[in-house]
């Protein structure tokens, strides 16, 4: 018996070490398994890291130029918003990035932003009329091309609105730990049609200087059309002359006058601001003008301050243009000569001064509607037909409103090779 007990001879012992290598094995493959996991696992949480970052950069670029469209080449975006970049119109990625936070962004993020015209759009909008305001409108039911990255990102990159369609992408890209998101969105900025009074005349006051028995300022159109436009007045009637003065009651024909107009202003401030803004987008915005010049037609034309005098033969949005605006801060106009406006002209009085800031004198003709705000006057100075009232002119009370990415723009893209 001990000597059976003492031998070496048997198969325990074998078993014994197959047994524990197997072991052994399992337990390094499972380690094996869940260091696997936890670094797919960490490149997981950096790509979806990447990801919301790039993202956020997108909607931060998107929210910029909802608040300065890139109308003309002479205010364009950056050609590259980058890693370091402080511009005006780029986004702010150090506050951006830094409420993200975790591990991932401390590592370090680079990144990129590009607002780019729709060029390759270029070919469907041929047929769309080449008024800013009514080839906006247009543009905006016609349907985007797909974005193709090396084609967008290949010289010239044009970073304004180029085409005027009221519609550019922007594309954002982040790199963390050597992750790559990039993601693209067609925006379209949306174009509002402000309140504004449709009358002939919105004005403190209004005076004519000619005692003749004929039409100074004809409320019906020509041709008439269904509703005239009355002549407003912020001051009662009682003030007699001094509130509304004519050589003869058939000087304005018909003779609708309403008096004490109850709005201060034609426009509300936060619309004049929106069509300022939109003014500094197309490159019609001017912080000083005098003189007569086709600088006062377009679309759309913000004067802060004017000393506007045409007395000559000048004609400005003759049809069949597109009526115009002109929208003038402080300062005067006259307008007489042979000279003819097609268009509404809107005086905001910011020194609400009681002046005459509009005249006409002459044969000057305005079709269309003009107001002054405040206490402020139009004078009609004329030996005919000086004012004619027009409700067309009021489609071009028109500022921008909010920009947004266009429905199935949005998108996740591999980016071209070297861009």
């Amino acid at each position: 018996m001990l000597r059976s007990l003492g031998s070496e001879r048997g198969t325990v012992l074998a078993t014994t070490m197959i047994l524990m290598a197997l072991m052994t094995g399992a337990g390094l493959a499972t380690y094996a398994y869940v260091d696997s996991q936890t670094s797919e696992s960490g490149r997981q949480r950096v790509r979806e890291t990447s990801f919301n970052v790039g993202e956020g950069l997108l909607g931060s670029q998107v929210f910029i130029l909802s608040r300065n469209w890139p109308g003309t080449a002479a205010d364009p975006y950056p050609s590259d918003c980058s890693t370091g970049t402080s511009a005006e119109k780029c986004p702010d990625a150090a506050s951006l990035v830094a409420a993200f936070g975790g591990p991932d962004v401390a590592k370090g993020v680079t990144w990129q932003t590009r607002v780019l015209d729709n060029r390759m759009d270029n070919p469907r909008l041929a047929s769309l009329p080449n008024d800013a305001t009514a080839r906006c409108a247009a543009a905006s039911r016609a349907t985007p091309s797909y974005y193709d990255d090396a084609s967008m990102m290949s010289s010239p990159v044009v970073t304004y609105d180029q085409n005027t369609d009221c519609r550019m992408w922007v594309r954002a890209q982040a790199v963390i730990d050597g992750r790559r998101r990039t993601f693209v969105g067609l925006v379209r900025v949306d174009q509002v049609t402000e309140q504004f009074p449709r009358n002939t005349v919105t004005a403190g006051k209004v005076a004519t200087g000619n005692s003749g028995n004929k039409t100074l300022i004809d409320t019906d159109g020509d041709p008439p059309v269904a509703q005239p436009g009355v002549v407003a007045v912020r001051c009662p009637e009682a003030q007699g002359d001094d509130c509304v003065d004519t050589g003869k009651d058939e000087q304005i024909s018909p003779n609708l006058v309403q008096y004490s107009y109850p709005s201060p202003t034609a426009l509300a401030p936060d619309a004049l601001e929106r069509l300022r803004e939109r003014a500094i987008s197309l490159g019609t915005y001017h912080q000083s003008y005098s003189g007569c010049s086709q600088t006062i037609a377009g679309p759309l034309v913000f004067i802060e301050n004017a000393n506007i005098d045409c007395t000559a033969n000048n004609r400005f949005n003759a049809p069949p243009a597109q009526p115009g605006m002109l929208i003038i801060g402080r300062g005067t106009m006259e307008f007489g000569g042979t000279s003819e406006f097609y268009g509404l002209i809107h005086h905001a009085n910011l020194d609400n001064l009681d002046d005459w800031l509009i005249q006409t004198s002459g044969t000057g003709l305005i079709k269309g509607s003009v107001s002054v705000d405040g206490p402020g006057g139009v004078f009609i100075n004329a030996s005919q037909e000086n004012l004619v009232y027009d409700p067309a002119v009021f489609a071009r009370v028109v500022s921008y409103g909010n920009a947004g990415i266009i429905q199935n723009t949005w998108r996740e893209i591999v980016p071209a090779p070297g861009v």
